[in-house]
């Protein structure tokens, strides 16, 4: 039989790489809305073993794994949003309103996947589960953590990681949130899909400038605008985008 042969390796991979999105819709049109201000992640898989021994095996034991369990525990800083202090991150929010329910109404569709920068981009899952959200608490001058427990509700699918599909870009947040009406304000926007961004409108009207800093980040120049508040849009090659926020021209 021959030697194997050895594969040079070279760095490791952080934990850091995993992003996670919640369902924010329904699972025929799925809306996936990224969870930010993660600082741990744990997915699990564990298998139920039983013994499957018998008077054949010599006196060797065997076990099979008859089920699996699995699950997602990560956690969160409550940080407020950089273009809206009063509120919190919207991924979070959606979770949080919906441990507070039971049943059906405590189920949601999940997916993480890693996104290594540089690294490799293979690993992908998605699946339904049910929700708990834990305060951490803490001294005076602790910040304010949340562990939030995912539990697997049926199969643990593995997808094709969703950087390789083509899709619209989806907008979270940006700032500022205004500027005047003249234009000339820079306005950093954060998401998902801008790779391959053709173009941003402020309402009806064409940005003059912007630049694609990641797929997840945009810098991008407020043209003139009348006096208003207008809709956001980032456009790709697959199409416009359908989530964002308004900025007021003043």
């Amino acid at each position: 039989m021959a030697a194997t042969t050895k594969v040079q390796l070279g760095a490791a991979t952080t934990v850091r790489k995993w992003y996670l999105d919640v369902n924010t819709g329904t699972t025929a049109a799925p809306v996936w809305t990224g969870v930010f201000g993660v600082n741990k992640f744990q997915p699990a898989l564990k298998p139920t073993m039983v013994d499957t021994s018998d008077f054949d095996s010599g006196g060797d034991m065997s076990s099979t794994a008859t089920a699996r369990a699995w699950s997602v525990v990560f956690g969160l800083e409550r940080k407020s949003q950089a273009s809206n202090p009063s509120a919190y991150d919207p991924g979070q929010e959606y979770l949080r309103l919906l441990a507070e329910n039971i049943g059906l109404l405590n189920s949601v569709q999940v997916r993480w996947y890693e996104m290594e920068s540089g690294g490799p981009r293979v690993e992908a899952y998605q699946g339904m589960v049910a929700v708990e959200w834990s305060p951490d608490g803490g001294a005076m001058s602790a910040t304010d953590g949340v562990t939030v427990t995912l539990t697997g509700q049926g199969k643990r699918t593995i997808i094709t990681h969703p950087d390789t599909v083509a899709s619209v870009p989806a907008i979270y947040s940006f700032t500022p949130i205004t500027g005047p009406a003249a234009g000339g304000t820079l306005v950093t926007i954060t998401g998902s899909g801008f790779a391959g961004t053709t173009g941003i409108k402020f309402g009806t009207i064409a940005a003059p400038s912007y630049t694609v800093v990641s797929p997840n980040t945009i810098v991008v120049v407020t043209p003139a605008v009348l006096a208003s508040t207008v809709t956001v849009v980032v456009t790709n090659a697959t199409g416009p985008s359908t989530t964002g926020g308004s900025f007021t021209f003043a």
